[in-house]
Parts: C-alpha cells; structure tokens; sequence
C-alpha cells in the first residue's frame, strides 16, 4: 500500500477540491437514501389513507341515502367532513412526497453533476503530473537503463499503467467510497425501519468477506501477471515494428506471427483466469444477495400479514436491500480495480525510483564561457558488465583545436570512448577532463551543450526541417540555421522544396537519403557551435558520391573545433592530424596515416583490406 500513499500524494495540491469531491460525493449518497423513505412515508402516509378515506366516504354516502330525520344527517354530514378532511390530508401528503421526490432527485443530479466535473479536473489533473514526471524522470535516466529495457514497456510505464491509476482515483476508489458510504448509511436506516430484518441482513454481510478473503491472493498474483505479460506483448511489438525491415529481408514474417501469437495466448490465458476468478466471486456475492432479498420478502410480508409492519416500510426495505446487496457486491469487486491498480501503482515508482547512474555531483561546475576544447583520457578503463573491461588504461590527450581519429574493427571500443566523453557512462577507472576539469564536476547540461555528436544513424523528427536544424539550439535566429546549412551543403536542396525549410520530415513529410540526413545533422550539430565535435562513422553507409559532398561539409564544419573521428572508412581519416588504433578496448598505435600505413600493424592491415584492388593495380 506504499504505493498507493505515494500515489494520492499527487492529490496534495488539490486537496481543496478533493475535498470538495468528497463532500459531494457523500451529499449525493445520502440523497439516494432519501426516496425510499419517501415512498414509505407515501403509501403509509397518503396513499392507503386516501384509499381508506375514499370508501368512508363512500360508505358514509351510501348510508345517507334515504334517511329523513335531522339528526342522522346532521351524523353523515360530519362523518362526510371528516372523511374529506383526511382524504384532503392525506392527497396533500402524496404531493408533498411528490414535490420532496422531485427535489431530491433534482438536488442529487447537480451534485451528481458537479462531482462528475470536479472528478474528471482532478483526473486528468493526477495523470497530467503523474505522466509528465514520469516523462521527465526518464529524461534525467541514464543510456544504460534505456538500452537495458524495451522502449514497449517504457511506453506502457507512461501511457497503459498511467491511465489504469487515473480509472481507479478518477472512478473505482470515488464509487468505493460511496458505496461504504451507503453500506453505513442504510444499514442505520434498516435498524431504524425493522431491526430484525437488518439483524438478518447484517448477518449475511460476513459471508462478503469471507469470499473476498479467500480470493484476495489469487486476484492480485493473476493481475501482476496480466500486466507482465501486457508489458513483454507491447515489448515485442515496438521492437519488431522498428525492425520490420530485418524480419522481411529474412523472410522471417511467419515465425514473427507465431512468437507474437504466443504472447497472446499467454495474455488471454491469464486474462481468463481473472474472468473465472472475478465470474466465482460474483457466483458467491449474487447468491448471498438473493437469500438477503428472499428473508426480506419472506420475513416481512408475514410482519405485514401480523399487522406489525406496514406496507411502506415493506416497500421501503425492498429498496434498501438492493441499497445494501448491490453496494456490497461492488465493495467487493473494487478489489479487482485495486488490484490491478496496485499493481500499475507498483510499476511507476519503480520507474521513479531508478536512480540515474550519471548525476550531477552537488558542487558540479558549469564549463567556462572560453572554453578551449583541450581533452584529455587520463588511463581510463570501463566495464559494461562487472568482470569484463570494453575499455582498458587509455591514456591520449588531445590540443584545442585538433583532429584526431579513433580507428579499429568493430567493437574495439571507440564508440564507447565516445560515450564516456560525452558523460553517457562514467569511467570504472582513470578520468576525462575537459580543459583540466574533470567530468563528473562538470554540470551535464553544460557538457553536453559543448559537445555535438553527428552518428551514422541521426534520429530526425517529424517536424519541419527548421525545427529539426534548431533541435538543439532553440533560440538560435532562423538566419543562423540557414548559415549552418550552408556550410553542411544543404541549403540548396533545401531552398529547392516547395515549402522550403517549413517542410515536413517523417510519415507525414519527405523522405531524406542518407546523405541529405548526415548533413542536417551536422548542420544540427554546428548551430549548437560546439566547441568539441563527435563524428561518429558518420560516412559508413554513403555511396562515393555523397560521401564525397559530405566530407567536403565536414572540412567546414570541423575549423577551429576539437574533432573526434570515429571510422571504419580510412578515407575518412586521411587528414587527420593523429590517429589512434584501437584494439579490443586499447589502444595499439599512434600516428599520422602515412606513418601508420608504413609499419605493420593493424591500421595497415584495415588499409589494404579496404584498398586491396587498387593496390593490385597500382602493383
């Protein structure tokens, strides 16, 4: 239930409408009680009068007919007045019941009304906050924890899990507390009408919970289990639908279908045995309400038949057994809705518990406004899991201002250098430093500000591609984003489009080649002017052509900034004032490229696997 107090905890800075949520909600309880009173109070107090008024009358003036004498119809006219007189009462009584009936239920509705829209604010209100920091704790995670869980799962923590929380404050929990409400209510009610018919009511109230007892543990182990297998169904698909190019390239759709079908079946196996449970527990609550209805109609049509109870109070306890039953019933199915809560409940503090692995330390230090860009690994070594180093006692430093080259074979460890440059991980081992300053003390918006990474995948959003070029700078000046196309050599194409840079990107926009998508990056990149540079194998996937046009970008882009070169393309790192060889996560030689292809080593060996025909030729 820890869960739950930090849940309403939410509610804290509405607790004025809470409140008032609250007292509606009791109001319109309680006005529901009001009518089968009222009808009780009708059919004692105004109809069967007036049905007994109606025959005196008749009987009197039957009776009148044919007397003679002064003093017998002086007696019927009396009797006659009478007879009128209680018929008058007891017609104004049924109005009166009418008028109050017309009242209560007219009252109940606004409040009804009222408490609908109060509820409904503080619903979406609690799933507005709830959701957002959520959201905004998932920013502040680290890469480690996004890499380690399915983007399914961390869609239904913010969306499916949510909205369940928001039914149960929203709807279950305000229906349970009327429902209590009620159950207090009408039970002081039935003792009031007939205590024995409420002792023989009150009775049977146990046997509610005792079949709630006994199906509690069941319910709730079924629910985690439906939202387990919700939270892998939804895993499987985002991450087969973003790979749907690999599984119809394998031709792999059928095996797809059937792994995914399996999910289903788990899902609808569990779904049904909650079905079964929740059918079993309402079996037992229908019978106990059906032996509640049958002692009333029982038990008190003989006190009416004995002349100790009357009819309205009959009429009246009819009502409120349905009052008492149905209530019941529901009480004991909100621990469905709880349940299932609880278990959402559960999942979402887990996501807000999840400490950030990389944090701002508490002196942290922004990075000075003159920045060099001066970088040094100081003997940095790194374990993505304990027992094994992807990174081992690398040393380098490299001057502001210089280009420098990581080359190696793939997974080597020069893409998690970079990783541990921009703060993504932090060293097991050794340090970084940015102009003499350590990494971890310095502010991670402030690194990372200095630093732009262009990769060989660039995520582009579905936004113009203005918004796109601004993603991390939004207050640059649309003239400063067209200045940084320019030099990516991108804003030909761009000024070529009907709608120019306003044009969409995305399912409902263009589609952009490889090429046109690494230069936006690197136009991204440059308006952040970052005063460190990350190109991560940005040229890998390109033809000859294009990444001839975007190497000539990546001349401009890169004066004056400290580059990093991350390459399996030599042809890429050519002009690079130094190149570092990396070999299972150290690194095995330095130098130029001429130094480097004229020794034996690894570098060489990359050099004549990637020019082997042109040397056969020149050979």
């Amino acid at each position: 239930m820890r869960s739950f107090r930090r849940t309403l905890s939410f509610l804290a800075p509405y607790r004025g409408r809470v409140i008032a949520s609250v007292i509606l909600t009791l109001l319109v309880t309680l006005l529901q009680i009001v009518p089968p009173r009222l009808f009780q109070v009708a059919i004692d107090g105004g109809i069967k009068p007036t049905l007994s008024a109606r025959e005196h009358v008749r009987v009197v003036r039957s009776q009148a007919t044919g007397t003679n004498l002064g003093s017998e119809k002086l007696a019927v006219a009396t009797a006659e007045a009478e007879a009128q007189t209680k018929l008058y009462h007891a017609e104004s009584v049924v109005l009166w019941c009418a008028i109050a009936l017309f009242s209560v239920i007219l009252l109940r509705n606004i409040f009804s009304f009222l408490n609908s829209y109060t509820l409904t604010w503080i619903g979406h209100r609690f799933v507005f906050d709830l959701r957002f920091a959520t959201w905004k704790h998932l920013q502040r995670l680290s890469l480690a924890y996004h890499n380690q869980t399915q983007t399914g799962k961390i869609m239904a923590r913010v969306t499916g899990d949510i909205e369940v929380i928001q039914g149960l404050i929203q709807g279950q929990l305000v229906t349970f507390i009327s429902d209590v409400v009620t159950l207090v209510a009408v039970i002081g009610m039935l003792f009031f009408l007939e205590w024995r018919i409420a002792i023989a009511i009150v009775a049977l109230i146990p046997f509610y919970v005792v079949s709630y007892l006994s199906f509690l543990k069941h319910i709730r182990e079924v629910s985690q289990e439906q939202r387990r297998l919700w939270d892998e169904m939804l895993g499987k698909l985002a991450e087969k639908i973003s790979g749907i190019g690999v599984v119809k390239a394998f031709v792999r759709e059928d095996y797809e279908t059937q792994n995914f079908m399996g999910s289903v079946r788990s899902k609808f196996a569990v779904d049904m045995r909650q079905v079964h449970l929740n059918r079993r527990l309402g079996l037992v609550s229908g019978v106990i309400s059906a032996v509640g209805t049958g002692v009333v109609y029982a038990y008190g049509g003989s006190l009416v038949q004995q002349g100790q109870m009357t009819t309205g109070v009959l009429v009246a306890l009819t009502f409120y057994i349905a009052y008492v039953f149905n209530p019941a019933v529901r009480v004991v199915d909100f621990n469905n809705s709880l349940q299932w809560a609880l278990a959402a409940m559960d999942r979402v503090f887990q996501t807000l518990d999840t400490r950030p692995e990389i944090e701002d330390r508490p002196n942290a230090l922004p990075l000075p406004a003159d920045i060099r860009g001066e970088v040094e690994f100081d003997h940095v070594t790194f374990q993505y899991v304990d027992g094994k180093n992807a990174v081992e006692d690398v040393a380098l430093r490299v001057a502001p201002g210089e280009i420098v080259a990581l080359v190696g074979h793939s997974g080597a460890g020069k893409s998690t250098l970079m990783n541990l440059l921009m703060r993504f991980y932090d060293p097991t081992h050794g340090a970084i430093r940015i102009d003499g300053m350590d990494l971890r003390d310095i502010r991670l918006e402030s690194l990372r500000r200095n630093i732009a990474m262009v990769a060989q995948e660039n995520v582009l959003f579905s936004v113009s591609i203005l918004e796109n070029v601004k993603y991390g700078n939004p207050q640059a000046s649309d003239d400063q984003a067209v200045a940084a196309c320019k030099v990516a050599d991108l804003h030909e194409f761009i000024t070529e489009l009907p709608d120019g840079y306003e044009t969409m990107i995305g399912e409902n926009g263009i589609k952009l080649s490889g090429g046109q998508k690494q230069r936006l990056a690197l136009a991204r990149a440059l308006l952040t002017d970052p005063a460190i540079l990350i190109l991560d194998d940005v040229t890998s996937a390109l033809d000859g052509e294009t990444e001839a046009r975007v190497q000539d970008a990546l001349s401009r882009v890169m004066k004056g900034r400290t580059t990093f070169i991350v390459a399996h393309r030599l042809s890429s790192v050519v002009d690079a004032d130094r190149i570092y060889v990396i070999e299972g996560g150290q690194i095995v030689d330095v130098g130029s490229h001429a130094d480097l292809v004229s020794r034996p080593g690894v570098y060489q060996d990359i050099y004549r696997e990637q020019f082997k025909s042109a040397l056969e030729i020149i050979g």
